[in-house]
């Protein structure tokens, strides 16, 4: 059975398409996701003592891939799209890697197939001299009213800069307390507004594009890091939340970012 099915992809790996893309990286604190254009009918691990991946039941075009363990060799991820697309991923470990969405969708040959300038192009090429997250991330702090203070940790929102179609936003934690707080990420979802029993409740979590830095802090220290994001507006009746969830521990806490915050975001030049 297992011979029919190697050769069964195999004959659909020929027939129907392959790609093969760059390398992947991953960590063991942070979940990589890859979008396809259609939905997934088969994923493949080359070794799946050290690398964990599944097909999002709600988003069958997107799969998530977390490393189980740290390893130094070199790995692979397969996967088939119900068109046929078979794609083949090289796994590297990397403790903070630099991209956390991958977009399988995004092709420059089919933005601008005949060389022409359109809106697309000049959208990607922008995309492409966006600023740094480390140079964000190194910024002096700008925002001041977006914080949050418990167990003798404050959370705060240090800046929120817009360009192109890429958001940004940059935190930080700063630890008073005598004991290290350790966090794999932030969490961010777009909530409504609470208004009373009757409101709908309306949540979306929303992924990062890319990311630079580390929120953990040990005791008397400080965390800080960069997020970027694609395109986002809020409407006057929703908000932005940030959890940050404390790694085998119970300090939690949230930020509530509000659209006025994120829809005049300075825009940097």
């Amino acid at each position: 059975m297992k011979r029919f099915l190697t050769i069964l992809l195999f004959l659909l790996f020929c027939c129907r398409g392959y790609a093969q893309m760059d390398t992947l990286s991953i960590s063991t604190a942070y979940t990589t996701h890859v979008i396809f254009s259609t939905d997934l009918t088969y994923a493949d691990l080359s070794n799946n003592k050290i690398v964990a991946a599944k097909i999002i039941e709600q988003n069958k075009n997107m799969l998530a891939i977390k490393a189980r363990t740290p390893f130094e060799e070199y790995t692979s991820v397969s996967a088939l799209e119900s068109n046929g697309k078979m794609y083949t991923f090289i796994v590297r470990f990397d403790p903070s890697p630099q991209e956390l969405v991958i977009d399988t969708r995004v092709d420059y040959d089919e933005i601008n197939p005949r060389g022409k300038n359109s809106g697309s192009q000049v959208s990607l090429r922008k995309k492409m001299d966006a600023p740094r997250l480390s140079e964000l991330a190194r910024k002096k702090q700008r925002l001041f009213h977006i914080g949050a203070k418990k167990y003798d940790i404050r959370l705060l929102c240090e800046d929120i800069v817009s360009y192109s179609d890429i958001i940004y936003f940059v935190l930080s934690l700063h630890n008073k307390s005598g004991v290290s707080y350790d966090i794999n990420d932030a969490t961010f979802v777009i909530e409504s507004k609470k208004k009373g029993k009757r409101t709908v409740v309306f949540e979306k979590t929303i992924f990062p594009e890319g990311r630079h830095g580390n929120l953990s802090a040990a005791a008397g220290e400080t965390g800080r890091i960069a997020y970027s994001f694609s395109k986002m507006t809020l409407s006057e009746d929703q908000v932005l939340k940030i959890y940050c969830y404390e790694e085998s521990g119970q300090r939690n806490l949230e930020l509530t970012i509000n659209c006025k915050d994120i829809n005049k975001a300075e825009r940097s030049l």
